[in-house]
């Protein structure tokens, strides 16, 4: 039965090519793709991979409930930004990005084209960008996408002209990162006593790329290109982010502060 309730929810949502799906069988692991009735039998005789819980090659969107749970539920796009932009004020008051934050407000209400309701032209590249990150589109189809659609619009369509314009859009939402270079086997991160090193002399890997006819000693100039590069992710900017809403802050209090106090131990913070 959850053999062909699985095939159902597959056929009805998944992408087909040439009538044929990915085969999530214990032997296939959604690495080829089958027909209906080969799967039947895959599925019959070998099992399903049992770590596949969410059905993203055939169609089920992470957030998305079981099949056996399935309800429709409207969201009103609209008041979702209204939300987002409302935390994102609170945040630029203490931070220097007041300027992209009117930026924002202001492509949050300008229309995709002149007599356009439905969409803004903040709304249509966060719906976009959300399809790009649910279907993992690559960069190279993304902006393909992109040229398709601003040729298929009027043509005074607020629409970004290419990908890095829609990232300049979204500015404002991200939060910063540190880029910190990193040795390729993972044995230092070059900052603080390792800053001006240009290889880690226990491993002796160079820091920087190098090219075919250079010498790896050769590549001592801070302009090179790094082979390994970590991403520091400051967390005050992300406490900021969080207390910034005011739901979250709720959240964010002590834990004690509104647990029941009535002598038993019903979590590990009730001990003494």
């Amino acid at each position: 039965m959850r053999i062909e309730q699985f095939l159902q929810f597959a056929a009805q949502n998944a992408l087909v090519v040439g009538r044929k799906f990915f085969c999530p069988c214990v032997k296939c692991r959604n690495g080829r793709q089958h027909s209906v009735n080969d799967i039947r039998s895959h599925l019959i005789c070998e099992g399903i991979i049992l770590n596949y819980t969410e059905w993203i090659l055939h169609g089920e969107l992470p957030d998305m409930p079981t099949v056996s749970h399935i309800e429709h539920v409207d969201v009103d796009i609209g008041d979702c930004i209204k939300d987002m932009l409302h935390d994102l004020g609170q945040e630029c008051f203490w931070q220097a990005d007041a300027p992209l934050y009117g930026k924002l407000q202001s492509d949050s209400k300008k229309p995709l084209y002149l007599g356009c309701i439905s969409f803004t032209r903040l709304s249509t590249v966060l719906d976009l960008v959300n399809l790009k990150a649910r279907f993992r589109w690559s960069d190279k189809s993304f902006i393909e996408l992109f040229v398709v659609l601003k040729k298929m619009l009027p043509e005074d369509n607020a629409l970004s002209k290419n990908h890095f314009e829609e990232k300049k859009i979204l500015c404002p939402m991200g939060m910063k990162y540190q880029k910190i270079h990193a040795c390729l086997n993972g044995c230092i991160l070059y900052k603080n006593q390792f800053s001006e090193m240009h290889k880690y002399p226990t491993c002796g890997v160079s820091r920087y790329k190098v090219k075919d006819d250079e010498c790896s000693d050769d590549a001592t100039t801070n302009n090179g290109l790094p082979k390994k590069v970590c991403r520091y992710l400051q967390l005050i900017i992300r406490f900021k982010r969080l207390f910034a809403n005011e739901h979250d802050t709720k959240n964010l209090t002590w834990h004690a502060d509104s647990r029941k106090s009535d002598g038993l131990l019903q979590h590990l913070v009730d001990s003494p």
